[in-house]
């Protein structure tokens, strides 16, 4: 069965339904319940009135009860405004005896069994009849008390349902109060908040629920705040970035001697620029296609150490690598740009630097890489700065300060941890699942 969700309804109307549900069944219930214990109560009392009259014939029958005693057990053991009150008579017609509780005379009518029903004292009795041979016996109840009996056990039976019908309203109340006010109260203040407006939304309600639907709009306010923040920042340092060799190439392209070298220099920094901002883009809107898969990472660092050795000697900065075979599952494109990345931030930053180490250590249960060097290293309050985009140690310089950022966003891709240590001198980066 599917639901048509084409069509809306508000949770009042439903409870609206549900509470004239509760009183309908209820009411029903109760009228049900009431005929039932009525006809089944008059029916049990007849049937006790029906065997007590029996049993009265049995001991007269046989001989256990004399007329003389019945008559003053009659008259001591029922009180007249009683429940258990009976107008008891018996006539033995052969022997022309009669007795009988409460003065209730010889009446002269139908002799046959059954039931039967009489008015003595302003009050109508009811009850049973029995012909045995030519012993003649009524047992009879006051229809007033007989009434209480039914209305006592009726009421027993339907004040738990009234009360639990009660509740249900009352409990359907408060769901209304806790639950469809607070709803409504936090849909005005969404309508009537302003596009721009990106602040916390508060608590409306102490129900546990309504407030996760808040804290879940709390988050994705603030989720689309860093969305928008982060695209304002990349936008502005995009237009930073871009101004400085996009005004060189102006200014070389209006002098009459083109210098070709500086040209192409600047060619080359905007397409690193671009490169590195597409990069920092993709991996922080995890739209980066992971390649997860496992490999050894001594082979792509040998690749690229060997790629960049010439530029470290060009440098004239000393560059050497302990590599060991180390098996893990990961992305080797970026995990290779990640430790690329550390090693170019080395070479262009690290002023006074004439020796890098890359170190990578692996045991059964874990593995580091490292990369070192002896230069001034990055003062302690910088280092947790350093790691956000287009953050830069020294302004002068020419990197655009994402090298870091890049490096920490494939690290929580791949679940790593990258940590700053002093080496005393320079600075050890260390990477590892648990560093």
């Amino acid at each position: 069965m599917k639901l048509n969700l084409k069509r809306h309804f508000k949770l009042s109307q439903l409870a609206l339904v549900l509470g004239l549900s509760i009183l309908l069944t209820g009411f029903a219930g109760v009228l049900v319940t009431w005929l039932a214990v009525d006809d089944e109560l008059s029916e049990l009392l007849y049937e006790d009135i029906h065997q007590q009259t029996q049993l009265l014939a049995r001991l007269i029958n046989q001989g256990h009860i004399e007329p003389d005693e019945l008559k003053e057990f009659l008259g001591e053991s029922f009180i007249d405004d009683d429940e258990d009150t009976f107008l008891i008579s018996v006539e033995h017609m052969k022997e022309g005896w009669y007795t009988s509780n409460f003065g209730f005379p010889k009446s002269f009518g139908s002799t046959q069994t059954g039931l039967t029903q009489i008015k003595y004292q302003d009050h109508i009795w009811k009850g049973y009849q029995l012909r045995e041979g030519d012993l003649l016996i009524k047992l009879l109840r006051r229809d007033d008390l007989a009434e209480d009996i039914k209305s006592d056990v009726t009421e027993d039976v339907i004040m738990p349902i009234l009360i639990g019908n009660i509740l249900s309203l009352l409990i359907l109340i408060v769901l209304l109060a806790l639950v469809v006010r607070p709803l409504s109260r936090l849909a005005g203040q969404l309508r009537q908040r302003d596009a721009e407006d990106l602040s916390a939304m508060p608590q409306v309600s102490p129900v546990v629920e309504l407030q996760e639907i808040t804290n879940s709009l709390n988050h994705l306010i603030k989720g689309i705040g860093q969305t928008l923040n982060r695209e304002k920042r990349f936008a502005s340092d995009v237009a930073h970035e871009l101004r400085t060799p996009l005004t060189t190439l102006k200014l070389e392209l209006s002098l009459p001697d083109l210098d070709t070298q500086a040209m192409r220099q600047e060619v080359d920094r905007l397409i690193r620029v671009v490169e590195q901002l597409l990069t920092l883009a993709r991996l922080e809107a995890s739209s980066w296609q992971q390649h997860c898969e496992s490999f050894n990472l001594k082979e792509p660092l040998q690749h690229l150490s060997h790629r960049l050795s010439s530029k470290f000697t060009a440098a004239s900065i000393t560059f050497n690598s302990h590599l060991e075979d180390t098996q893990l599952q990961g992305d080797p494109t970026l995990l290779t740009l990640l430790v690329e990345n550390l090693l170019l931030n080395t070479l262009r930053h690290a002023t006074g630097t004439d020796q890098v180490t890359l170190t990578l250590t692996s045991t059964d249960k874990s593995w580091q890489l490292r990369v070192e060097d002896n230069g001034p290293g990055i003062p302690q309050h910088q280092r947790q700065q350093m790691m956000k985009p287009f953050t830069r140690q020294d302004q002068r310089s020419e990197g655009l300060g994402l090298g870091l950022s890049i490096c920490s966003q494939i690290a929580a891709l791949h679940g790593l941890t990258i940590t700053l240590h002093d080496k005393n001198p320079g600075l050890t980066v260390c990477i590892a699942p648990d560093c």
